[in-house]
């Protein structure tokens, strides 16, 4: 009977720990603001995300690096088209939003349009 009972206290020992990082809980910490694009409501989920949030930025940096480059490079005006760089084929959109990247070849400058990469 001891046994049963120490089993029982383990098994719900551990759903509640599973249900803490899932969903989150106020006894853990205070609920993380929500995201800008409203994504993320699980601990898991907001972690998943923050990892995509740095591929994002450092897409961002090989462009901005990739551009530099080309104008380095380039005696004409700067590429016209993010298709014009070479070798950024496989990093042109955001992994979160999967939006295409916002390229100004007036000023150079790439950005990225999901909400909350503003500051990317």
């Amino acid at each position: 009977m001891g046994r049963l009972i120490a089993v029982l206290v383990g098994v719900a020992v551990l759903i509640g720990l599973i249900l803490v990082f899932t969903v989150g809980s106020p006894a853990v910490g205070e609920k993380a603001p929500p995201r800008a694009d409203g994504k993320g409501e699980t601990v898991i989920g907001r972690s998943a995300l923050a990892a995509k949030d740095t591929v994002c930025r450092e897409n961002l940096r090989q462009i901005r690096a990739a551009l530099q480059a080309a104008a380095a490079m380039s005696v004409d005006e700067p590429p016209q088209s993010l298709d014009e760089v070479p070798g950024i084929a496989s990093i042109r959109s955001c992994p979160v939003g999967e939006t295409p990247y916002v390229y100004d070849p007036q000023s150079g400058t790439v950005s990225c349009p999901h909400p909350g990469h503003e500051s990317h």
